[in-house]
């Protein structure tokens, strides 16, 4: 027998103090100007039928599931401990929010086409605390605001325009409460929440979002945040971002999308091998700094000494004019000293810390911005995670100039008229190729070619702009001087030292594999008279 529940009542209201359960096949209507009222759960089989209002008002946490089905009636949120939903519920009426939040876990709280809500503000919202997403239906060009939120209030508008088709419609939003796994980990300047939207069955036109963020949801400072958009692949910037409205925007691109805010920036990929530890018999560098025993890959080497830290932050590199940072206050640290584990692709194992400058195109000789950045073996400089690309932060997309610099090698650098375009897709740019005629200078005058491939001329233990065997400041006696304090007996083994120009963990002034007979012999091919000199824009 089919069962019939009619709450027929034209005014005042009836209260369910403990679960409301609607079995499977009941009818259960709550005609206009009454009110049920539930202080307990609401589980049901069945639409909830009716002009009238369900009212959810415990004094501890409720939770809600309508299996799929809908509720026709007003439903009502007015339950300071807050409202769980625990199975996929459906609206065709008006969502009212009186009090706490309507958590939705990994359930999808569903609005219909004429579906409303009210009452939405910083600690009344529909909590998008897992999965589960806002949908909201649609069967026509349209605007909307999905009261979503997280810690936080952040609702999303969404407006449709220009599309010609909708087939079983609909845009899915929430608020997921953490910063973007895709955000960069040198971005000082971020949200703290993100929008993931979504949508299905709409032809054409355009979907613009308006995500609106609390002043606590910023980590950093709030003027340098730009609007982003993450379509699964990549970054693209926003259509707007305004910080007296505390909003962001931008278009959707994409089925799935992410929208955000963060720093601005640019991404490089430049691609230079060092003379130092270049090996002409592989093709790569020697990563001997970080190696010197048997490779175990997925294991950081015992024998490894390379800093986790920025070198350049440090004496003796941080006295020296060369490496002055430039735009850039955030020190380097890798992400992890796995950075420096032995890795499956030898090719892409760290060798060393390099440093990188980016110049403006007007003035080459102008520093925008400075990176400590890492090479590994096959030349392909990246960032501090040892895989991405170099990340130059609140600059904005354009032409630049880029310098490849390191600790005891020349400079090589593009040619102030041949600028690189970088933008939020990496760039690469090679400096290792000979036929590359966007590099400034001559080379075997300004930079080393071996193997058919150019190379930073190694030996500038001295930290200045060259490498010479004589005359005054010459690497010769600098590292005799400094390197070994004056003894030329000393060997200094397995360190991390300006003085070890061949990269191979010891500094010593004679006997095999010196680095005094090495700069005499490599770097000015035999000939003591020599000077290499770098040339950089000016």
């Amino acid at each position: 027998m089919k069962k019939t529940l009619l709450f027929l009542l034209s005014f005042g209201v009836t209260g369910a103090f403990c679960q409301l359960n609607i079995q499977s096949g009941a009818t259960f209507i709550i005609q206009g100007g009454a009110i049920v009222t539930v202080q307990g759960d609401v589980v049901s089989q069945s639409n909830i039928q009716g002009a009238g209002k369900l009212q959810l008002k415990g004094s501890s946490l409720q939770s809600l599931n309508m299996n799929g089905n809908t509720i026709e009636t007003v439903l009502e949120v007015d339950n300071a401990q807050n409202v769980n939903l625990t199975g996929i519920s459906r609206l065709n009426n008006q969502l009212l929010l009186t009090a706490g939040k309507l958590q939705l876990g990994n359930f999808d709280f569903v609005m219909s086409p004429t579906a409303t809500h009210s009452g939405a503000d910083v600690n009344k919202f529909v909590r998008t605390n897992g999965t589960g997403s806002m949908k909201q239906e649609v069967i026509a060009n349209t605007s909307f605001v999905m009261p979503v939120g997280n810690a936080s209030y952040n609702p999303l508008n969404v407006n449709i325009a220009g599309a010609s088709g909708f087939a079983s419609a609909s845009i899915s939003g929430r608020a997921v409460g953490a910063e973007h796994p895709q955000k960069h980990p040198r971005s000082s300047d971020f949200l703290e929440h993100y929008w993931k939207v979504a949508r299905t069955g709409i032809t054409g036109g355009t979907i613009g979002m308006v995500g609106t963020y609390q002043n606590d949801d910023i980590t950093g400072t709030e003027p340098p945040i730009r609007s982003f958009l993450w379509d699964g692949g990549a970054w693209a910037f926003g259509t707007a971002q305004d910080n007296a409205a505390n909003t962001v925007s931008a278009n959707m691109t994409a089925n799935d999308v992410e929208l955000y805010a963060m720093n601005r920036f640019v991404l490089a990929s430049p691609k230079a091998f060092l003379e130092g530890a270049y090996d002409v018999n592989t093709g790569l560098m020697k990563d001997l700094l970080r190696n010197s025993g048997a490779y175990a890959p997925n294991t950081l080497p015992v024998s490894n000494l390379l800093p986790t830290t920025d070198p350049y932050r440090s004496a003796p590199l941080s006295g020296s004019a060369s490496f002055a940072h430039v735009g850039n206050t955030i020190p380097e640290a890798v992400t992890s000293s796995a950075v420096f584990n032995d890795l499956n692709s030898p090719a892409n194992q760290i060798v060393d810390w390099v440093f990188v400058e980016a110049r403006t195109q007007a003035t080459p000789g102008t520093v925008l911005q400075t990176r400590s950045a890492l090479v590994q073996r096959d030349g392909d400089i990246v960032d501090i995670d040892g895989v991405s690309p170099v990340y130059f932060k609140d600059v904005d997309a354009g032409s630049y100039v880029l310098v490849v610099k390191h600790r005891n090698h020349t400079a090589m650098s593009q040619n102030g008229a041949n600028p690189i375009a970088l933008g939020l897709s990496s760039v690469v740019f090679d400096f290792t190729d000979p036929a590359n005629t966007a590099i400034l200078g001559t080379s075997n005058v300004n930079y080393s070619v071996r193997n058919n491939k150019n190379l930073l001329w190694s030996g500038n233990a001295s930290l200045n702009n060259n490498v010479r065997f004589g005359g005054p400041a010459n690497d010769k006696d600098y590292i005799l001087a400094t390197g070994l304090s004056g003894t030329a007996a000393t060997v200094l083994s397995n360190v991390y030292n300006v003085s070890d120009v061949n990269m191979n963990r010891n500094v010593r002034f004679g006997g095999p594999s010196n680095d005094k007979d090495y700069i005499l012999s490599t770097p000015l091919g035999g000939l003591a008279a020599t000077v290499r000199t770098q040339i950089l824009p000016n």
